[in-house]
């Protein structure tokens, strides 16, 4: 039987300077602290593969639901037992907002993959990620009503007092980059608000079963 091979990159992978220039660029964890984003993508502890998934800002309600359904698919048991020349992979997410806002977002999500944030957004520009507020189809991910992602994201920036100014740019959206023994070999840029690789989708992509993009009825 063959090994699983990433497939063809659905979007444009940056030249090798913006990547180099990416990697230069600061992320920031929930405490401050400062870590360059090659860090974070640099093969370590036996881990090659590393599926950076950089989100819209903290409040969005519709992102909240993607990162809470990553677990359906996206399995620590999966991701360690991809074999070679995938191999063992690791998952990070990367926000736009001010590092205070990652813990509430990890209570919010139950997210228990490591969560830092790019407050510029200078990672995101370097990268070519798209800005839009434009909305597509109702994504598999939505597990709640238009309405009540609204109200949602309403009640956490009210509660959130002066933190309601720093979830990060409203119109940021992110997108999904697999990166390989520090290199990066696919990738897909949101066109708009909804439209995230889902957790199956990715999971098939490790797993080199290629890059269907499942989106379903009109909001």
């Amino acid at each position: 039987m063959s090994k699983p091979s990433l497939p063809k990159s659905p979007d444009v992978i940056p030249d090798e300077k913006a990547i180099s220039d990416a990697y230069n660029l600061p992320v920031l964890s929930h405490d401050g602290k400062s870590i360059r984003f090659g860090k974070i993508v640099d093969p370590k502890d036996g881990v090659i593969t590393v599926i950076v998934i950089f989100i819209r800002h903290f409040f969005c309600s519709l992102d909240q639901d993607y990162v809470c359904s990553l677990p359906t698919s996206i399995t620590p048991n999966v991701l360690s037992t991809l074999p070679l020349p995938i191999g063992p992979s690791r998952v990070v997410i990367i926000g736009c907002g001010d590092p205070s806002r990652i813990l509430p977002y990890t209570i919010e999500t139950s997210c228990e993959f490591p969560i830092f944030t790019d407050p510029t957004c200078r990672i995101y520009e370097t990268l070519q990620m798209n800005k839009s507020l434009a909305s597509s189809t109702r994504p598999a991910y939505m597990k709640h009503s238009l309405f009540s992602l609204i109200m949602r994201s309403v009640g956490q920036m009210v509660w959130s007092g002066f933190g309601a100014f720093k979830g990060g740019d409203f119109s940021q959206n992110g997108g999904e980059w697999i990166f390989r023994a520090g290199k990066c070999e696919w990738v897909h840029r949101m066109k708009t608000t909804s439209d995230h690789s889902t957790a199956e989708e990715m999971a098939n992509v490790l797993k080199g079963k290629g890059n269907s993009h499942n989106e379903i009825e009109r909001w």
